[in-house]
């Protein structure tokens, strides 16, 4: 119903503003250059495309 989605819409922005607030929801520019996989995780993926 109308009331369900009104809810979960208020509480999912709720969420994600406490989210952004803490931690961020995007990570920085030079690591979205470099590469999640190396920064996040310190191996290269899809190496074999090199």
């Amino acid at each position: 119903t109308g009331v369900t989605i009104g809810y979960s819409l208020v509480i999912t922005a709720i969420i994600l503003k406490a989210v952004d607030a803490v931690i961020g929801l995007r990570v920085s520019e030079r690591d979205e250059i470099l590469g999640l996989d190396l920064t996040q995780h310190h191996e290269g993926a899809y190496t074999v495309l090199d």
